[in-house]
């Protein structure tokens, strides 16, 4: 089994514990606390999506996976604090979240000391959700495919974490046009957006 099979399955066992969890806290009054940790430190379920704006990174960012007018990830940018966490959320039709690395799907564009991620097949109020412990630029895609992939309508996206040093960044370095269809002119897109911010620090 390799890395990121071994990493679905346990993923897929946390899914199952979570959904659990938010099953018996909608039966339940009260603060909605459910981890008993007692350490003091809210937990993704616990905190307040921001926005994720490019240049003011949050701890929890949400993305809305939408199916018309064409398929793509709002917002496709986002910027999250290192430990932060982006949670997709499927608001029609079928689709997946996976990042562009050789053991997953495509290119290398993200750290290449970083274990990839990808999700099942998310359905219409399905939802995914990912922690980033280490800074760097991490580019993803919808690979669901349907007359051509989501890839190529432009289902891409980017989450920046932290402040990386661009120049080390596999993301920028590589080709944006070699991309399929829509892909390449939205990842160029946020290149030029992701330098501005970056190299203003």
């Amino acid at each position: 089994m390799t890395r990121v099979r071994r990493r679905r399955v346990l993923q897929l066992a946390g899914s199952s514990a979570v959904a659990t969890l938010a099953g018996l806290a909608g039966c339940l009054e009260g603060d909605g606390s459910a981890d008993g940790s007692g350490d003091g430190n809210a937990t993704a379920e616990e905190l307040t999506p921001g926005d994720g704006e490019l240049g003011d990174p949050d701890p929890l960012v949400e993305v809305d996976v939408v199916w018309l007018p064409s398929p793509a990830f709002e917002p496709g940018l986002v910027h999250v604090e290192p430990g932060g966490a982006v949670r997709w959320v499927v608001e029609g039709h079928r689709h997946d979240v996976t990042a562009y690395h050789p053991e997953t799907y495509g290119p290398l564009r993200m750290p290449d000391d970083v274990e990839p991620w990808e999700s099942d097949l998310l359905r219409e109020g399905r939802e995914f959700e990912h922690t980033f412990q280490e800074a760097g630029i991490y580019d993803y895609a919808d690979t669901r495919a349907l007359c051509g992939t989501h890839e190529s309508l432009g289902a891409v996206g980017r989450v920046v974490v932290g402040w990386p040093d661009i120049e080390d960044e596999p993301a920028i370095a590589h080709d944006a046009d070699s991309l399929p269809g829509r892909a390449g002119t939205v990842m160029n897109e946020y290149d030029e957006r992701t330098r501005t911010v970056l190299e203003s620090e």
